[in-house]
This record gives structure tokens, C-alpha cells and sequence, in this order.
């Protein structure tokens, strides 16, 4: 079995990506009033006015969704380099002297 080898770095790029995604969704447009002549035939303008509507209920649980994980991965950086740093502390070997101590 493969060993999992987690960096904060790909956990920042993570949470960077998805909130593209985020702001990618967020942007996005659903009304097809706007082309209802490209459509011609009342049958495509049904149909897209249809998947328009499908589109705007869909992507709005996408973006719930989407944001829901970003916050989860940004608590696991911030969480991830708490972890980091603790073992960087205590694993450090050299006794470093306080103030007032000799070195």
C-alpha cells in the first residue's frame, strides 16, 4: 500500500482551486431570456428555458456545496499548520535558553 504524503502546500492549493470553482459558480448565469431568438423554434426555446431553470436550482446547491468544502479545507490548513509547527516544537532537540539562562 502506497504511503498518503499530505503537504499544506497541496492543501492551500486545494482551498485556492476551489474557491475558482466558487467564484466560477457564482458568475455564472441562468436567465435564457436574453436568447430567445438564437433558439428559433418554440420547442428549443421550451427546452432551454427548462434547463435554465434546472441550471439555476442546481447551481446554487453546487455553490452551497463547493463553499461548504473550501470552509472545511481552509480549517484543515489552518489545522494542518497548527499540527506542523507543534511537532516542529516539540521534536526539536537543541534546548534553546530562556532569558535570564546561560547558554
Amino acid at each position: 500500500m502506497a504511503d498518503l504524503i499530505i503537504t499544506r502546500a497541496v492543501l492551500e492549493d486545494s482551498a485556492t482551486k476551489l474557491q475558482h470553482i466558487s467564484d466560477e459558480l457564482e458568475h455564472q448565469k441562468s436567465d435564457d431570456r436574453a436568447l430567445t431568438e438564437v433558439y428559433g423554434q418554440h420547442d428549443v426555446q421550451k427546452a432551454m428555458h427548462d434547463f435554465s431553470g434546472d441550471w439555476k436550482i442546481h447551481r446554487n446547491k453546487m455553490k452551497g456545496a463547493v463553499k461548504d468544502l473550501h470552509d472545511k479545507m481552509q480549517k484543515s490548513v489552518e489545522h494542518w499548520s497548527a499540527l506542523e509547527q507543534d511537532l516542529h516544537d516539540k521534536l526539536t532537540t537543541e534546548s534553546q535558553p530562556t532569558e535570564g539562562q546561560a547558554a
